[in-house]
């Protein structure tokens, strides 16, 4: 309280305590990402859905639970060198939650300018749901209005290196045009 008076006073000279009434305190906020640990990974660049597949897989397996849904974020610079990784959801057996606003904030927080998204299927089965198709829209949307575009969503098995890309089945692509 009494760093707060002086801070006041500072603040404030010139004015007496009478003229200044405070009745409200307001919240001062500070964002920061954090680094929680490295994942060994020999190229910088992604240039196939394929090494995307095999860096997530990995990331789920060794930070995740590969028994549950989870839904990643691989996130790349302007350059599409990689610069992180983030979980962004660990849902259940069969879905994770996931709204835009958790996914673009790794993204901005990190600076990225694109990004990859990935998720597992426990049952094995890489079809995509209306669910996941739906998501992907509303995250490619909400992306393209914060400068972040989304190469890819990947669908991926953790029982062998098959996955489901959204990108070379063209719902990527399709998702930009009905962002317009």
């Amino acid at each position: 309280m009494r760093k707060y008076q002086q801070l006041r006073q500072q603040e404030f000279s010139g004015f007496s305590d009478t003229q200044v009434t405070y009745k409200k305190f307001i919240s001062v906020f500070r964002i920061s990402l954090v680094r929680d640990r490295h994942i060994k990974f020999e190229q910088k660049n992604i240039t196939t859905s394929q090494e995307a597949q095999g860096l997530l897989k990995r990331l789920i397996e060794t930070q995740g639970n590969p028994d549950r849904e989870q839904f990643c974020i691989l996130l790349l610079n302007s350059k599409n060198q990689i610069i992180g990784l983030n979980i962004v959801s660990t849902g259940d057996l069969s879905s994770a939650m996931i709204h835009p606003r958790e996914v673009l904030k790794p993204a901005i927080l990190a600076n990225a300018a694109s990004m990859i998204l990935c998720h597992n299927h426990p049952s094995g089965d890489l079809t995509p749901s209306d669910g996941d198709v739906a998501v992907t829209k509303k995250i490619v949307k909400a992306a393209k209005v914060m400068c972040v575009a989304v190469h890819e969503h990947l669908i991926i098995s953790m029982y062998d290196n098959s996955y489901y890309s959204f990108a070379d089945s063209g719902l990527i692509q399709q998702a930009y045009q009905e962002a317009d």
